[in-house]
């Protein structure tokens, strides 16, 4: 693995609509690392709402073909970059040599288009791997996150509500991308009319989701939402999940506005009232990192964003670069003055890239040498959990002996297969039946809402121990 690269970590928090509250961290630090200075700092707050929807003007024409707007953006995110910041966070971010910029905003501020704030000479976002973060009051219970180890598993849905073809193409490509990359491994594919509870039981399963699709905001609720063939998946939706539910680790959303509060602020309404959008709603949900855009994507430019994306994320490079390279994609193809290269963003550390797969370079045997020892270790581990899977992995692997690990943590076992149980326990518990069965030499169960009584367990182990 490349070593971890430094980034500056920046905290900016609403105090009220007349000031913010900004706390840089030293260069290459974490967030919990001792802060350097904290100051409570004037902000006009209307008047860089009315910059940001200039911003998304500005965005909308250049989507929709208008030439010659590049000045225009440069004009709008110079005004913000003067009426946000302090002088003081304005000389720390020219004088930063680092790549990789962090920012941890409040729900209110993550609106705000800090992408394209420009200093007078680059873009806020050009000049630096840019990922947001999400501040949450500090009573919020923080939720369980994926590993994210490679290979990881995909999930791609595409046109889910049946009427943008261009999607299933997307898909296919994506599709084919991942398939070819050793840092992925399954990879399901769901096009054309999908259901809210087929997208929303198979979202849970996976790393990584991919989303080619409408986004749109609901007036009535202020919520934000990805639209499917028979509802919607909201921001409150997935609040009500959180907690509950495994979630993946990535989420790219190549739908129109899926920036958190886009719709509202093109609305006319106030982007700094904190509005529940897609992307705060599953980094809170427990998400590692979104990928979503700020306006209205061409269908051949969201193709295009994510073929280089994927292609980089995939070859090790961390996410923040890999972005970046899809922006530089765009630029190239269409022209910097076309503005297509802004409408991508990201939230999370731009400094993550896929772990690689245990002994990737190796032959088969090798790999399958690396995996056993790996799973006969955490036979070992403190957590029961863990011992459970290790031992159906190793059971997979052909070695029936450690049948008997299985039995020493059947209570844990037993409560997987209870009605209060969750699904990821549920299928955790169909995992290790799975294992037992097929060293049986009996057929085993095909889902988690097909598990056998617990009986029926016992007496395959008893079968197996002998």
């Amino acid at each position: 693995m490349p070593p971890a690269e430094s980034k500056i970590t920046l905290q900016v928090l609403w105090q009220s609509a007349d000031s913010i509250r900004v706390t840089p961290f030293k260069e290459g630090s974490v967030l919990e690392s001792t802060i350097k200075t904290s100051r409570t700092c004037p902000f006009h707050s209307g008047l860089v709402a009315e910059r940001a929807r200039e911003v998304l003007s500005i965005l909308a024409r250049a989507g929709s073909g208008a030439p010659d707007l590049l000045e225009q953006l440069v004009a709008a995110g110079r005004a913000i970059w003067v009426d946000l910041l302090p002088a003081f966070l304005k000389e720390k971010l020219q004088e930063a040599r680092g790549r990789n910029l962090v920012l941890h905003l409040d729900r209110q501020l993550v609106s705000i288009p800090w992408e394209l704030l420009h200093d007078g000479e680059q873009f806020l976002g050009r000049r630096f791997r840019l990922g947001r973060l999400v501040s949450v009051d500090g009573e919020r219970a923080q939720p369980l996150q994926r590993r994210m180890e490679g290979p990881l598993s995909a999930l791609i849905v595409a046109d889910p509500s049946g009427d943008l073809p261009a999607a299933q193409d997307e898909a296919r490509e994506v599709e084919r991308i991942l398939e070819d990359s050793p840092s992925f491994g399954s990879v399901t594919t769901l096009t054309g009319r999908v259901s809210l509870r087929t997208f929303r039981d198979e979202l849970l399963r996976h790393d990584v989701l991919h989303y080619a699709g409408h986004a749109d905001y609901d007036q009535a609720s202020g919520e934000a939402r990805l639209r499917l063939a028979d509802g919607h998946l909201s921001s409150r939706l997935i609040e009500q999940l959180a907690g509950h539910s495994d979630f993946p680790g990535l989420v790219f959303l190549n739908a129109c506005g899926s920036a958190d509060a886009t719709h509202a602020l093109s609305a006319g309404g106030n982007p700094l009232g904190g509005a529940a959008g897609i992307a705060s709603a599953l980094l809170l949900a427990g998400v590692r990192h979104v990928v979503g855009t700020l306006w209205e994507v061409r269908d051949s430019v969201a193709q295009h964003v994510a073929r280089s994306f994927y292609r980089s994320l995939g070859a090790s490079e961390t996410i923040g670069a890999a972005l970046e390279r899809a922006r530089d994609a765009v630029a190239g193809a269409w022209g910097e003055g076309s503005l297509l290269w802004a409408d991508h963003l990201l939230y999370g550390d731009p400094t993550w890239r896929i772990e690689p797969p245990s002994n990737l370079t190796f032959d088969d045997m090798d790999v399958l040498d690396g995996l056993e020892a790996r799973y006969r270790a955490e036979l070992f581990s403190e957590d029961a959990s863990r011992r459970l899977l290790a031992a159906a992995m190793l059971l997979r692997l052909g070695d029936k002996s450690v049948a008997a690990a299985v039995r020493r943590d059947m209570a844990l076992l037993a409560a997987w297969f209870s009605p209060q149980a969750s699904r990821r326990e549920r299928r955790q518990a169909a995992l290790v039946v799975q294992a037992l069965a097929s060293a049986a030499g009996m057929c085993p169960v095909e889902a988690p809402d097909d598990l056998p009584e617990l009986s029926a367990v016992t007496a395959l182990l008893e079968r197996l121990t002998g």
